[in-house]
């Protein structure tokens, strides 16, 4: 998931750079980019929760395991 999370931002990344470029904020191609950079900043921030979600699990359950 992490290289997931790291693919999609890139995407965003690469959006936006690609927006810069293109120069015309009120550009309908640019005003697209931008809006894609922002739903792959966002698919990125739901699996980065998910993965400290599930590491944090995952420490529960070790402490929970040295408990006697």
């Amino acid at each position: 998931m992490r290289d997931a999370a790291c693919y999609f931002r890139q995407k965003a990344e690469l959006c936006r750079e690609l927006a810069e470029a293109l120069g015309s904020q009120h550009d309908p191609v640019v005003l697209k980019l931008r809006e894609m950079a922002d739903e792959f900043d966002e698919n990125a921030r739901i699996l980065e929760r998910r993965i400290a979600r599930e590491e944090a699990e995952e420490d529960d359950f070790a402490d929970a395991g040295n408990l006697h």
